[in-house]
């Protein structure tokens, strides 16, 4: 069963760019995609190789093959160790289907952020 977890204000959030809390016996965070004003709930631990996830960095996609990259418009989170890219949106690695990180609402009420683990 899930729950809603009161993890700080906005403002804390748009600060640091991430607040990380331990819900239901896991690591959870909410990471801040300043580019488009969103907040995205996701698993603080990196499917590949357990690094915190929720201190990689957001960024756009890039495509193409080497010598031809291009943005993609896609938004994803960067691991900080290997640099695997998680998308904001479903967890899904973008380089290996089969890897993903745990994703959870989150709900953003007069100026508290929730997530619901």
């Amino acid at each position: 069963m899930s729950e809603t977890t009161e993890i700080g204000t906005l403002a804390e959030l748009q600060a640091a760019g991430r607040l990380v809390a331990r819900v239901g016996g896991r690591e959870v965070g909410v990471v801040w995609d300043g580019e488009r004003g969103t907040a995205h709930g996701i698993r603080n631990r990196c499917p590949h190789s357990g690094a915190p996830l929720c201190f990689g960095r957001i960024r756009e996609r890039e495509g193409g093959t080497p010598g031809a990259y291009a943005l993609t418009g896609a938004r994803v989170l960067r691991c900080p160790w290997h640099g695997w890219e998680f998308d904001l949106e479903s967890g899904r690695c973008l380089d290996d289907p089969s890897q993903r990180a745990a994703v959870y609402p989150v709900e953003i009420v007069d100026g508290l952020v929730r997530i619901e683990a």
